[in-house]
């Protein structure tokens, strides 16, 4: 997902009663229970401080929710790509929000921090959810360890049902049914421009955002999804003849970083795999300040 096109899925959540709504159906099998005034947005923005680095960290979107007898701060990380790092990852944002409340409290009881990776992509997520699934433990400490779990809700599966905001049903039902193929519901649906957006992105149609333009307040899904037939996604010679520069691109940047720092590690090759053309440009351009793996991730 692009910085272009993150901040429309960011700005689609951080309407507390999408979210509100959203959070009830994952959380609560769609009862009222989070109320929008009771949800404030927080700052997403978190600073790591490492041995080496200053790194800023951004979540998607983090609300606190302050209910008459609750109170958590929820997290919402949206994702489109099967990623086996988002475990530890989310294990480090969740461990600086309570960091933050650390500073910010002067009470010794925290509030609840709970992350909800949104998986839309393509197929299923199969990477491990659990701390103690991705590390090698030696023998006879295992019962000692302590174990840690992501919460990832594949928004295919997600009962659209169980939504009473309009927008959010659209965006969850749509996106399924495109994945789905399952066109034929698509007749007589019409979707919100805001809700037509987001399932654009979601589905990986960025090249059709501009057929949500103009003075229309909503748009069928039927027409969205011939446009879509009809794009095939980008005209197929264009996609090819982009894949082959972006895969040229991609092999020489790890050529050169190959040559500079020997051999990369997994985790490495995955975020180099996973960034823009521009990216990976900044990183070629840059190759000579670059002396370690932390100097590669300065440009994605």
């Amino acid at each position: 997902m692009s910085m272009q096109t993150d901040h429309i899925i960011k700005d689609f959540f951080k309407d507390t009663s999408r979210f509100a709504d959203l959070m009830n159906a994952i959380l609560y099998g769609g009862q009222d229970v989070i109320k929008p005034d009771e949800l404030q947005v927080m700052d997403s923005n978190e600073i790591f401080v490492g041995k080496y680095i200053s790194k800023e960290r951004r979540r998607d979107v983090i609300m606190m929710w302050k209910g008459k007898e609750s109170q958590a701060i929820l997290a919402l990380e949206a994702h489109n790509q099967v990623d086996f790092t988002m475990v530890s990852r989310t294990l480090l944002y969740d461990a600086l929000t309570y960091n933050m409340q650390d500073k910010k409290s002067k009470n010794h009881m925290l509030p609840y921090v709970m992350s909800i990776v949104l998986f839309h992509g393509e197929g299923k997520w199969t990477a491990k959810t659990s701390l103690l699934e991705r590390v090698n433990i030696p023998e006879g400490i295992k019962q000692e360890s302590n174990d840690w779990k992501m919460n990832v809700i594949d928004i295919k599966d997600l009962d659209y049902h169980l939504l009473k905001n309009e927008d959010n049903r659209s965006v969850v039902k749509a996106v399924g049914k495109i994945w789905r193929k399952e066109k034929e519901d698509f007749k007589g649906m019409e979707v919100s421009k805001a809700a037509a957006r987001v399932i654009a992105i979601l589905t990986e149609r960025y090249d059709i955002l501009d057929l949500v333009k103009g003075d229309k307040e909503t748009m069928a899904m039927w027409s969205f999804w011939q446009d879509i037939e009809n794009s095939g996604f980008q005209k197929g010679e264009e996609r090819g003849m982009e894949r082959g520069m972006k895969k040229g691109k991609l092999e020489l940047v790890i050529l050169l970083l190959k040559n500079t720092l020997g051999k990369l590690t997994p985790e490495l090759i995955v975020r180099i795999e996973k960034s823009n053309e521009e990216e990976l440009s900044n990183i070629a351009l840059h190759i000579s300040d670059i002396h370690s793996e932390n100097d590669v991730l300065k440009y994605i």
